[in-house]
């Protein structure tokens, strides 16, 4: 049976190129990168729903933590949904409105359920579960059926962009000061968590995961500040740590679990690239922000409510301490859809994914209820 999946995907590159998208919906799962506004409705204090955080976005300040458009709006975009897709906690996300797809992704969230619970943000665990526990029940009645469910399911990309969190959380203070962390140990529950929520998404009818590797944080502008100008070592080393992990753990997943089909997008190697040859991409700014996230008596990583940013973030590859801004979110996400290099987008790119027909009868129809671990 395998072997002839892998038939149908090596077909399927050949056959889907001048195609058009057949993706009926995406589900995006994470962490403040594509937060798209859930914790505006939470009780919370991580939120980026103020100016001047989108400042370049149609709707204003969203909760988005960037100028503009996330990683998740963009390949949304580009896989043609006919909108952004509403977040999982607005009271009007529900009935025709999650057709196209819902956000459940949540700022500051990690993998791990113990990742930054004072701060009451949704982990990956519970964002699945309001997944299977809620949309679900409603796409079915919605579209009739399991067997519809079934075929719509098959035919909807899941996005998953988390697990930076879980390791500022365990190797930084809440200062932000580097502390000393177990990080074999640390990136083996990590992975041994994000296989079994992957699972628990295919197990309620999942079939095609996008999973974006992690970026290299202990550059970023807030722990340099906070470390005396010096990278947080142990950050960087965690995030390789986890990206030579994640990819096998897919390809097992996909060896195991009929249909499983996935892209894994090198967050990592794409934004180096772009750090490491700035002028190439037009940054002029790579060691400041574009908003302004130094207070009076200290450091934090989110912009100051209020100030001004810069006139031109096509410079800038932050927007704050933390996050970048929506141009390298735009060079990643056109990586992540059409790159032909599988150093990039393995093993294939979104586009071929999207386009990639999941036989229900190769699939087997999901029983929508979780299995056992």
């Amino acid at each position: 049976m395998f072997i002839l999946f892998s038939v149908l995907l090596i077909l399927s590159r050949f056959s889907t190129a001048t195609t058009e998208s057949n993706v009926k919906a995406m589900f995006v799962f994470g962490d403040s990168v594509v937060d798209g506004g859930n914790n505006d409705f939470l009780d919370t204090t991580a939120k980026c729903n103020y100016f001047p955080y989108g400042v370049d976005f149609p709707l204003g300040a969203t909760g988005r933590c960037t100028n503009g458009r996330t990683p998740a709006d963009l390949l949304g975009l580009f896989l043609g949904l006919p909108h952004l897709l509403p977040v999982f906690y607005d009271p009007q996300t529900r009935g025709s409105s999650i057709l196209a797809g819902v956000n459940y992704a949540s700022a500051a969230a990690g993998i791990l359920d113990s990742t930054r619970q004072s701060q009451n943000i949704i982990s990956l665990s519970h964002q699945i579960a309001n997944f299977g526990e809620t949309t679900l029940p409603d796409l079915k009645s919605q579209l009739n059926g399991s067997f519809a469910l079934s075929s719509y399911l098959s035919q909807s990309i899941f996005f998953f962009f988390i697990g930076g969190g879980d390791y500022m959380a365990s190797c930084t203070a809440s200062s932000g000061v580097a502390v000393e962390c177990d990080l074999q140990s640390l990136t083996e529950l990590l992975i041994g968590n994000y296989t079994n929520y992957l699972t628990k998404a295919y197990d309620f009818g999942a079939r095609k995961f996008v999973v974006f590797n992690l970026m290299r944080s202990g550059c970023d502008l807030y722990f340099k500040l906070k470390n005396n100008g010096s990278c947080v070592d142990s950050l960087n080393e965690g995030s390789t740590l986890f990206n030579n992990a994640l990819s096998p753990a897919l390809e097992n997943l996909s060896e195991d679990l009929p249909g499983f089909s996935f892209v894994y997008i090198n967050t990592s190697g794409i934004i180096d690239g772009m750090m490491d040859d700035p002028t190439t991409y037009g940054l002029k700014v790579t060691n400041g922000s574009c908003c302004f996230f130094q207070m009076p008596n200290g450091t934090r990583g989110s912009c100051v409510e209020g100030t001004e940013p810069c006139p031109d973030r096509s410079i800038y590859a932050y927007y704050d301490g933390l996050h970048l801004t929506e141009k390298l979110y735009m060079h990643l996400s056109t990586k992540a859809y059409s790159s032909e290099l599988q150093t990039e987008a393995y093993p294939f790119n979104v586009e071929v994914l999207a386009n990639l027909n999941i036989s229900l009868m190769l699939t087997g129809a999901p029983s929508f209820h979780t299995r056992d671990h």
